[in-house]
């Protein structure tokens, strides 16, 4: 005789089984694909649950969802810069834990057009819900009828319509390293900009804006680059060849392209930090080797993937609403800023 009749139990999720064995879901989910981190007793109680009730670990988002699919779709787009390629990599990884399956449909181009044909592609492969990683500025309240049908989730992208998001704080990342340089004693800082059709880029670049208006001091000269390095080595060489006017430090708003200041710096003969600080923004794995090592901003990339899924999986389960969650970025401060030691670069008289 059954302790738990099989009728009773077709729908059960791993969150069920996590309250009956007295773990977290994430645990559960371990469990479920044979992943480390789990000792062996837990694995034992966690096995014996799902054999008692009939839970079967291939039906996991099926039973969550109570669709046919137990797949999570990814639109994305730009994967060859640093943000994507993460953004991806971990919404991979983060569906592997939660027992899902996952697919991603890139797109050459964000527009409309690209994006229907994206959602329409991975809907048509049955997923159970949809991460949207839109990374440039766009208003898609016009494809709100494409995803009417299924859940979906922006992740660190804003539609134009109110839904499910998960955001990391961009404009706070950007204050907080320019916060950074004033309290190490600048009072004149300059900015690299990214391509501003770029949310992230706008948000940024608003963060440094607004920081300085906090402290009551005026902007430096403001540069503009296109994320990668080459772009960032050609703006800062412009910089200093043209003089304009007098700064003791740069923000810039990714690490590639303070990877390439750094270098026009060091050929333009101005030492980094002694004679200029550069903080960038990302903490790419590359940052801490930098000649010097970068201050910069860590985006918590793994945080936002698994939020994301887990926000997506809310939906599907149908007993909490989805949500909208901001995740806080942390200074990382290395050797490539310091206080100024009044050698200032300023324009020629």
């Amino acid at each position: 005789m059954r302790s738990f009749p099989r009728k009773r139990n077709k729908n059960l999720t791993i969150y069920d089984i996590a309250i009956r064995t007295g773990v977290s879901y994430q645990t559960v989910s371990r469990v479920l694909n044979g992943m480390p981190h789990v000792s062996p007793a837990t694995r034992e109680k966690v096995q014996a649950v799902m054999q008692e009730v009939g839970f079967r670990p291939n039906m996991t988002a099926r039973q969550l969802a109570g669709q046919s699919s137990n797949t999570v779709g990814l639109v994305t787009f730009a994967t060859g810069f640093y943000g994507p390629a993460q953004i991806l990599a971990n919404c991979e990884q983060a569906s592997k834990e939660m027992g899902l399956s996952f697919m991603f449909s890139g797109i050459v181009d964000q527009s409309t057009p690209e994006i229907r044909r994206a959602v329409n592609e991975l809907c048509a492969h049955q997923v159970c819900g949809i991460l949207l990683y839109l990374p440039l500025r766009i208003d898609l309240r016009d494809l709100q009828d494409v995803c009417r049908n299924v859940p979906i989730v922006a992740v660190d992208s804003n539609l134009g319509y109110k839904c499910p998001a998960i955001y990391i704080n961009q404009e706070l990342g950007s204050r907080i390293a320019t916060q950074h340089l004033i309290q190490l004693g600048h009072r004149k800082i300059a900015y690299l900009q990214g391509p501003l059709f770029w949310r992230a880029a706008e948000l940024r670049f608003k963060g440094w804006l607004k920081e300085l208006k906090a402290a009551g001091l005026n902007p430096g000269p403001v540069i503009t680059g296109n994320w990668t390095a080459e772009s960032g080595f050609e703006a800062t060489q412009k910089l200093v060849a043209q003089n304009l006017g007098g700064y003791s430090a740069l923000v810039a708003a990714n690490d590639q392209m303070a990877l390439g200041a750094i270098r026009a710096f060091e050929e333009s003969g101005i030492q980094v930090p002694r004679a200029i600080s550069v903080v960038g923004f990302d903490d790419i794995p590359e940052a801490a080797f930098f000649r010097p090592p970068l201050s910069t901003i860590k985006q918590d990339f793994a945080t936002l993937a698994s939020s994301s899924v887990e926000c997506l999986m809310t939906q599907l389960n149908q007993d909490r609403p989805g949500r909208l969650r901001t995740i806080r970025p942390t200074l990382v401060g290395r050797e490539s800023t310091a206080a100024p030691n009044n050698r200032m670069i300023r324009a020629r008289e």
